[in-house]
């Protein structure tokens, strides 16, 4: 066998794997705990807007949505300086963009019923490509059904809407705050007057 600085090839590659190997070893580690981190994260966010669907004004759920880009971003490739997503990842993305575009939508829509049965229909598409990039078994009628929602939560989340809606308007000077009387102020110095004149008109009366 050939000789590199003393040492034949058996020697060379033991050496090698000596030092690469623990190197390898710390590399795998990281690499294995990212993919856990991030299929944790995932499901964080998968979890939270399940369990808040039916509470979309709850503070988790709003912050689980903006964390949709950042955990579905995907890979970033080093030497092409480009980032890889896969098919999936790619349908939440978008599922989430078209839901986040409806969201700052809402001024446009006349009728906000309308605009509040679009939002269930794109949220209901985002939670099932997430599911579908979890490998979880749901399909978009169960998402959309199989959920507790008192009618007293939807009616409030309309009733704050119409509010903001209101104040925004009036704020702007679109349309005018209504105002009714409903009961004349009493003129206590008309009042008093009246009774006077009433009083001297008495006691003329009574002298003549």
């Amino acid at each position: 066998m050939s000789a590199i600085f003393g040492m034949e090839n058996k020697d060379i590659i033991m050496t090698a794997a000596v030092i690469i190997g623990p190197i390898l070893s710390v590399q795998i580690q990281k690499t294995l705990e990212q993919f856990r981190d991030k299929k944790q994260n995932r499901l964080h966010i998968f979890r939270t807007l399940m369990s808040t669907r039916s509470q979309r004004l709850h503070r988790d759920h709003v912050q689980a949505l903006n964390m949709i880009d950042i955990e579905f971003y995907g890979r970033k490739i080093p030497l092409i300086k480009t980032k890889y997503q896969t098919n999936k990842e790619q349908a939440v993305t978008h599922a989430w963009k078209s839901y986040n575009d409806h969201l700052n939508k809402g001024k446009e829509y006349p009728d906000i019923n309308i605009w509040v049965s679009k939002s269930d229909d794109l949220f209901t598409e985002l939670l099932y490509t997430i599911s579908q990039a979890m490998n979880y078994d749901f399909d978009k009628v169960q998402l959309q059904r199989d959920c507790y929602r008192p009618v007293a939560h939807g009616d409030l989340e309309t009733t704050q809407a119409n509010i903001l809606k209101g104040l925004e308007d009036i704020l702007k000077g679109k349309t005018s705050l209504p105002m009714t009387i409903t009961n004349i102020p009493f003129n206590d110095t008309s009042a008093a007057t009246e009774q006077m004149q009433q009083d001297s008109y008495d006691i003329n009366t009574r002298n003549t």
